[in-house]
């Protein structure tokens, strides 16, 4: 048997065998979500989805690296976005709301439990997307919320970060709070996992079919030094952000793939 048709045969097993785990799971994410309500502040936990989120990771097989610290209390969140896999390994060891494109909410299952999530949508296209999405988030924030935009406004290769969009960074200003980037890849023999991004005409459901043969993902994540608001202007800080985000990348080897099995607390792994 040539190892190209073996390999198929061994992508084929892990799919049997992890997709009616991924079922179960979701099942269980419904029964979950169902039940969750806000709290005082009017906001809804983000720890059921940190749990879910790990055992998801998990039997994808998807191991998270974690060097820094995700910054305590309300505070923005900002990253690179390569895939929907993104929300997920930065839910497993960040809990946060997410803020998503309006479009997720009409996904099959994952878009109504990322509703009862907690996520806010931003609506593209519209007069005021921006400026509606940013109120939501300036009150999140004050209300002591932590919330997780992708600035870039789509989802890329992996291989480079386009221009941070600065609008949404208002709402961290107005409710003044920290903003902290977080810099996301997937690394791969040659640079990026070639079957992680999330891109073109790419849907859910096929895409998530390809990731379940998948042997091992590494995602690597880097808490970079988390920025005060006070004097700042959105575009500077989505200047600083982007470019503490692009030196990370510069700082980590295409080679270096070391793992690590995520202990479920933020902490600092060499790689």
């Amino acid at each position: 048997m040539s190892d190209d048709r073996a390999g198929a045969w061994r992508r084929t097993g892990r799919r049997l065998r992890r997709a009616p785990l991924v079922v179960l799971h979701v099942l269980a994410g419904i029964g979950v979500a169902a039940l969750l309500r806000p709290g005082r502040n009017g906001l809804v936990s983000c720890r059921p989805l940190a749990i879910w989120s790990r055992m998801l990771c998990w039997m994808l097989g998807a191991r998270i690296v974690a060097e820094g610290r995700p910054q305590a209390g309300a505070v923005l969140f900002v990253a690179n976005h390569v895939s929907w896999l993104d929300i997920f390994c930065i839910a497993a060891i960040c809990p946060t709301h997410f803020l998503a494109k309006r479009e997720v909410a009409d996904w099959p299952l994952f878009g109504w439990l990322s509703r009862r999530a907690g996520t806010a949508f931003i609506r593209r296209g519209g007069e005021n997307g921006a400026g509606e999405a940013s109120e939501q988030l300036t009150w999140r924030l004050r209300n002591g919320g932590r919330m997780l935009v992708f600035p870039e406004g789509t989802s890329t290769a992996g291989e480079t970060v386009r221009r941070f969009h600065p609008r949404l960074f208002q709402a961290a200003i107005h409710a003044r709070c920290p903003v902290q980037a977080i810099a996301l890849r997937y690394p791969w023999r040659d640079g990026v996992h070639p079957d992680i991004p999330f891109v073109g005409e790419a849907t859910l459901l096929p895409h998530l079919w390809r990731l379940l043969g998948e042997r091992r993902i590494v995602a690597e994540l880097r808490f970079c030094a988390p920025l005060p608001t006070a004097g700042q202007t959105r575009d500077g800080l989505a200047q600083r952000t982007r470019s503490q985000i692009l030196d990370a990348f510069a700082a980590s080897a295409p080679e270096q793939t070391a793992v690590c099995v995520q202990n479920h607390r933020p902490h600092r792994t060499a790689i």
